[in-house]
Formats: structure tokens, C-alpha cells, sequence
């Protein structure tokens, strides 16, 4: 028994000396000449991925990975289905796209949705533990194609850029870049300069700091002297600031930002304000003064941007391309009454838009009251109001708030305040692709119809619609006009950012 017992201990210590053996040659080597035998850490998970949708390709995007030996690249998986953690695998090939974080997937059948997910890996094989945020869409012909230029764009070649600034009170304002940020070791809040755009005037900032409450780092958070309520201020972002791999701010348009004084207290909750102090200003009423003078009464004070002719846009009715030079802007002492000086005006009816105007809290116009028509100065009094030559009738009056906003892909929604004229019984939409000039035939809506939505419309294009009633006797009014030009892609046209929308922060473990 001692023998045996001694010939099976033998044995033992020779397969352990072949097996020490076949170690040190086949495996320690390799791992001793790439010095990656102690990394088993794997890179973060990949944050905010972003999809936009083409002709038959798909644009991913996402942040900027980190990891403890350096992110050498990432994979894109993706399926016809959603993965989550209990459930599901992408079934389509994996793709390796490099250092990159932008990736253009082509070769797609339009039609076909697909769910994507991303993950990082680093030198050692090392791999993100879970998916990134999923997101999904489905390409299509109408999309478009590709930009030339998109896709496999480096991992960090460029700085940062300003994306916001708001006044979150009377001395504070926030400011958002579009990735993390460093700021200077001494003295932080030299390298940021805000001036108010009426004056040219300096504000004071006395601190900057990283927002404590951004874990991403992409939020500086400054101390201002008091800033004057309703005021534009210009902020602009010093070459100072660098972003993660030291690249510093983009000089130009992208390191400034416009924001509004606030009239918020240091520690005062704005909830605690009065509930006037978050109405949107509206129009209330425009009048022809004479034939290139022009008023138009607001709800509130306003204020108007820096270039302030170009919050005011005048062209006829009966035929939007024949538009008004708008060619001074005055605002009277009260701030609510706002004297255009116009190019002259004809005998006609015309619609005055008004866009990029804001109260003395900070808040937009309402952009359901933002138009209103008036009659064009002539002669020394305006028109006349729209009689036939035996003094009959008169045309019914016209809707009022017609506006026109993109709600989806080429969906083009119009809104409007129907009119209270009891004798009307039908609203008329009329549709134009050439500036105005000519529409087609219309299409008949009932006479409380306050909103349509038109889908099936290109890219690219700029869409005017008149929107007119008519009453009991057949009397047509002459109408109000809206248009809007749809982007070359739509809104984004399958820019899925919150594709997976709550879903981002919900992690699924990454399949083996």
C-alpha cells in the first residue's frame, strides 16, 4: 500500500510540473509582453447614447468612456428586438468601431426597426459590464441621406463648447457645457466674462465652481453681482476651461451664451413668486399710425433681443410674399407698446408675427398669441374695412393665433382661436409651397375646429398656410397667414435622443 500511495504522489508532482510548465510558456509571455497580466478592471459603462435615422443607415453617438489603463475602443450590438436584464439578446453581428464615439450603421433595410446598445473595451480585452441606454428607430426613405461627413468621429479631438447659461437667481448663473469640463486650479471664475448686451457693461463674477449636483461635470455654477432683472446678458467661456483630454474651449460663436437677469432673490424659492411672474407676454392689438409707422400693444412690458427688427415679421394677407422692410424699433417708456418703422405700407390688410420676445421675468411669448392683423395706412387713414361696392356685407371675421409648429418627423401641427362670429359655418385651409403666391384648392373644416395636424409633407420645404371663414351668405374673409420651413432632416428626423426615455438609467447586463 506504501508503494502504491507512493507511485500515485509521484505521479501528482510530475502533472503539476508539466502543468506549471505549460503555463509559464504558453501563457505568463503573453501576458508579461502586452503588461496587462494585473488589468481586470473593465471600462464604465457608455452614457448617452444618441440615434439619429436616415435613408437606410443610423447615426450612434454616445459620451466618452472611462476606464483605468484608457478606452482603446468600443462595440455596437443590435437586434430586432429590446434587451433587458432578464430578457432577450441582440442577434446581429457585433461591430467593432474603434476609438471612435460616433458610428454611422449602414446598409439598413428602411422599415425595419432596430434596438441598439453600446460598450467599451480597454488594451487587456477588458469589457463594459453592462449595455449603455438603449435606443431604437426604424430608417426610412424620407429621412433622407446620411450626412457626407458623419460618422467615425475621433474620441476626443475637440474642446468643449458652451451649449447654455441661465440665471437661476439674481446672483447666480448656470452654465452648461456639452461635455465635462476642468476648471482653472486658481481663480476659476477669471476665466468666464458676462457683459449686459444693452450697454456693454460688465458683470461682476465673483466665484466658479463645478455643480456639485452634475456628477458628469458638464455644469459650472457662478456667483454674480446682482443682475439687473430682465436684462440680455452675453456670457463668454475662456480658452482656460479644457475638457477631460485638455483640449480647451472652441474659440468663436461656440464658447458664448446669452441668458436673462433674474429677479429671483438669492434663496428665494421662485415657486413663492407671484403666479404673474410666469405669464407669457401675448399681443394684444397692432395699428397702422401712418403709412410706415406702425404699434403694436403687448399684454406686459417687453423686452426685444439685441437685433430687435428681427422680432417682427409684417407681409400682406392676400399674399405673403410681399412683406414689409422692417426698418426701426422703438419701445416706449412702459415697455408695452412697441413703435415699428416700416417700408410703406399699401391699401391691404396685413399679418404681423412676433418671435424671440420675452417679459422682464425671463418668459417667451406665447406662441399661440403672438400674431395679429391690421389694416395698412393709405391716404391718410387706414383701409376701409372690406365692404362690397353696395355696402352689403361685410367678410366675416377672421380666426385669430394661427400658428404652425413641427411636432414629429414631417409633421407639421397648425393651432388656432377660432372666431365668436355665430354666422360663420365653415373654416377653409389653404396650403402653399411657393412663398405664398399661389395655394391649392383648400380643404373644408367645421367652424370650431381648433387645431389640425398635416403629415405626408417633404423636407426642406417652407409651407404657407391660410386659414379663412365664411359665413351663412358665402362671404369669405381674406384670412390669416402662418408658415414654417421644415428642417432638411425633420425634427432631427428620428433624432431619438430619449429613444429609450426613462429607460437610460435602467442598466441590463451585458449577454455572454
Amino acid at each position: 500500500m506504501q508503494k502504491i500511495a507512493t507511485k500515485n504522489k509521484m505521479f501528482f508532482y510530475l502533472v503539476t510540473a508539466i502543468t506549471a510548465l505549460f503555463l509559464a510558456v504558453n501563457v505568463m509571455p503573453k501576458a508579461n509582453a502586452q503588461g496587462l497580466s494585473d488589468d481586470i478592471m473593465a471600462p464604465d459603462d457608455v452614457e448617452n447614447l444618441q440615434i439619429e435615422l436616415y435613408d437606410g443607415a443610423a447615426l450612434l453617438s454616445w459620451d466618452v468612456a472611462t476606464d483605468d489603463t484608457g478606452v482603446i475602443g468600443y462595440k455596437i450590438y443590435s437586434g430586432s428586438e429590446a434587451v433587458t436584464a432578464e430578457l432577450g439578446e441582440y442577434e446581429n453581428d457585433v461591430i467593432d468601431a474603434g476609438d471612435v464615439i460616433e458610428y454611422l450603421v449602414e446598409d439598413l433595410t428602411n422599415g425595419e426597426e432596430l434596438y441598439f446598445a453600446i460598450t467599451a473595451y480597454d488594451a487587456a480585452g477588458n469589457e463594459s459590464d453592462s449595455y449603455s441606454n438603449e435606443v431604437y428607430g426604424t430608417p426610412d426613405e424620407a429621412y433622407g441621406p446620411a450626412p457626407v461627413n458623419s460618422g467615425h468621429a475621433a474620441a476626443d479631438e475637440e474642446g468643449p463648447t458652451v451649449n447654455d447659461s441661465q440665471a437661476t437667481d439674481a446672483a447666480t448663473v448656470k452654465v452648461i457645457f456639452n461635455e465635462p469640463v476642468v476648471l482653472p486650479a486658481n481663480s476659476p471664475e477669471t476665466a468666464f466674462n458676462i457683459i449686459d448686451n444693452s450697454n456693454g457693461t460688465s458683470l461682476t463674477i465673483l466665484a466658479a465652481e463645478l455643480d456639485a449636483s452634475d456628477t458628469y461635470g458638464a455644469t459650472v455654477i457662478l456667483t454674480t453681482d446682482p443682475q439687473e432683472a430682465g436684462a440680455e446678458y452675453i456670457l463668454t467661456a475662456g480658452i482656460e476651461i479644457q475638457d477631460l483630454g485638455g483640449n480647451p474651449i472652441i474659440s468663436g460663436t461656440s464658447d458664448t451664451a446669452a441668458f436673462i437677469g433674474s429677479n429671483v432673490a438669492p434663496g428665494e424659492n421662485p415657486d413663492d413668486l407671484p403666479s404673474d411672474d410666469f405669464e407669457s407676454p401675448s399681443v394684444v392689438s397692432a395699428e397702422a399710425l401712418s403709412a410706415t409707422e406702425v404699434a403694436v400693444e403687448f399684454s406686459e412690458a417687453i423686452i426685444l433681443n439685441s437685433d430687435p427688427e428681427t422680432n417682427f415679421y409684417i407681409a400682406e394677407v392676400s399674399d405673403a410674399t410681399n412683406t414689409l422692410d422692417i426698418v426701426a424699433v422703438e419701445r416706449n417708456e412702459a415697455g408695452s407698446t412697441i413703435t415699428i418703422t416700416t417700408s410703406e405700407q399699401s391699401d391691404t390688410t396685413y399679418a404681423l408675427i412676433v418671435t424671440d420676445v420675452i417679459d422682464e421675468a425671463g418668459n417667451a411669448i406665447d406662441e399661440t398669441a403672438n400674431t395679429a392683423n391690421f389694416d395698412g395706412y393709405a391716404d391718410g387713414a387706414p383701409a376701409p374695412d372690406d365692404l362690397n361696392d353696395g355696402g352689403i356685407a361685410l367678410s366675416p371675421e377672421n380666426v385669430r393665433n394661427f400658428v404652425a409648429a413641427i411636432v414629429r418627423d414631417v409633421v407639421i401641427r397648425l393651432t388656432w382661436t377660432p372666431s365668436n362670429d355665430a354666422s360663420i359655418v365653415e373654416q377653409i385651409l389653404y396650403q402653399s409651397t411657393d412663398g405664398g403666391t399661389n395655394y391649392d384648392d383648400g380643404r373644408s373644416l367645421d367652424s370650431n375646429r381648433d387645431e389640425i395636424e398635416l403629415s405626408g409633407l417633404t423636407p426642406g420645404i417652407e409651407y404657407y398656410f391660410k386659414l379663412t371663414t365664411r359665413d351663412t351668405d358665402g362671404n369669405e374673409s381674406d384670412g390669416v397667414i402662418t408658415h414654417i420651413r421644415l428642417p432638411e432632416t425633420g425634427v432631427g428626423l428620428g433624432l431619438l435622443v430619449g429613444a429609450s426615455m426613462g429607460l437610460a438609467a435602467v442598466r441590463r447586463k451585458k449577454k455572454q
